[in-house]
């Protein structure tokens, strides 16, 4: 047993070095593109949230169409509840859930005594004044990084 474990992981780091990656990074590389594949000859490429066509295998999401998360988890096996989009769209539909998830909390933060406001608050939905003016500097903050960085 312990002979044949040696022999595969010879083999995985053998099969690493030809690929110039993770043998297992490459394994999942190479299935997103037989899906994609897949996706594209079912004409199922259309992306759920924006409608335009997914053109290429790194952009390709799955998607649950309802969220099963904090909720029923039988959602996440249900092949009906499954739907392709970009990457970048479903990230953003995450990010709109997650705001939507949290205004109840925002709304009883910003009646607080002792409200602090924060980046934070401000990327969950938080548009209280404060908020904003967080939000605001970080940006300048960062912007002056990346002048300071075109300046080296």
């Amino acid at each position: 047993m312990i002979v044949l474990m040696i022999v595969d992981n010879l083999s995985k780091t053998k099969k690493s070095e030809q690929l110039g990656m993770n043998y297992s990074t490459a394994q999942n590389r190479l299935r997103k593109k037989i899906l994609f594949m897949m996706i594209q000859k079912l004409k199922l490429d259309e992306c759920f949230q924006c409608k335009t066509l997914i053109v290429e295998s790194q952009d390709l999401s799955i998607e649950h169409k309802i969220p099963w998360l904090d909720g029923d988890t039988r959602l996440f096996w249900d092949l009906d509840n499954i739907a392709f989009s970009h990457i970048s769209c479903n990230a953003s539909a995450s990010r709109y859930s997650t705001r939507k998830k949290y205004t109840h909390k925002i709304e009883d933060r910003e009646n607080e005594k002792g409200h602090y406001p924060s980046r934070t608050w401000y990327d969950r939905g938080c548009r209280c004044h404060s908020c904003k003016e967080i939000k605001r500097l970080s940006k300048r903050k960062h912007e002056k990084d990346v002048e300071f960085l075109k300046e080296e």
